[in-house]
């Protein structure tokens, strides 16, 4: 059975819990959209709760349940998991909780990309044959495809920075040249230039060490941004390549609430007007 759902504006930031616990409900409420699409295989329901996002991220909960209502064992989760939007360079993650009753489980998934992958249109969802992993052992819970298939279309709040071009120089000496800057409240965006290494264009392996970025909030509370994804490009042969720096924060944050931007120990004032 495949279910398809046009999303509408809701309270979603219940159904966004399992991301964001109870921070910033209204925040998440405004941006937020639930999806309700589900899809029910081998007696097991599938169901896509809520998405939000902006410019370069999103993120997506889910739940798995029996549908005769029974609880689901610990340790399972999906062979195989496709999402249309995927694209460009960038990462993601996903995770599996299972909730206190036991009852169900909730699947959230994260992408930041490159390139931008606002929703304007239909998402696919392709999951793959339910396994349960048990002391060691892989058990086939039930074959089959979970599709689900809906039209999302959340609101963007990512804005511009008002900057002109400039230079910072990492822990380690290498200079980065900053071309743009996006935020939102659920995530920033940058575009630079980085120098290539020996090894060649070796921006993944430097990032942590070397090109850091945090915000300093107007508590002067410091909130140090890890787990960036990262897609580089570059010529054979030269000195430089382009890299995308992308982010989806922890926890959602009010764009007014941002004081500062900190890149490589050089301060960025957010004004936005």
């Amino acid at each position: 059975l495949v279910v398809s759902a046009e999303a509408s504006s809701g309270l979603v930031s219940n159904l966004l819990a399992p991301l964001y616990g109870g921070a910033q409900t209204e925040l998440v409420d405004n941006i937020g959209v639930p999806i309700g699409a589900s899809a029910t295989v081998a007696g097991y329901t599938l169901t896509a709760d809520a998405i939000i996002g902006d410019r370069y991220n999103f993120a997506i909960v889910y739940t798995l349940c029996r549908e005769d209502g029974q609880p689901m064992p610990e340790g399972v989760s999906f062979a195989e998991h496709d999402i249309s939007v995927m694209r460009g360079p960038g990462g993601g993650s996903g995770e599996y909780r299972r909730s206190e009753d036991g009852l169900k489980y909730y699947i959230i998934e994260q992408w930041t990309s490159g390139y931008s992958v606002l929703f304007r249109g239909n998402a696919k969802v392709v999951f793959t044959d339910l396994i349960c992993y048990n002391d060691g052992t892989e058990e086939i819970l039930a074959e089959g495809t979970w599709e689900l298939n809906f039209a999302v279309r959340y609101k963007d709040t990512t804005v511009k920075l008002p900057i002109d071009e400039f230079e910072v120089v990492g822990s380690n000496g290498y200079q980065y040249q900053i071309h743009k800057i996006q935020i939102s409240p659920i995530g920033l965006y940058i575009e630079l230039t980085s120098p290539v290494g020996e090894s060649g264009t070796d921006f993944f392996e430097r990032p942590m060490r070397d090109f850091n970025v945090s915000l300093i909030l107007s508590d002067d509370s410091r909130i140090d941004l890890l787990n960036a994804a990262y897609g580089e490009s570059a010529l054979l042969g030269a000195d430089t390549c382009e890299v995308n720096y992308g982010v989806m924060f922890e926890q959602p944050i009010p764009l007014d609430t941002i004081k500062t931007l900190i890149i490589c120990d050089t301060t960025v004032d957010i004004d936005l007007g």
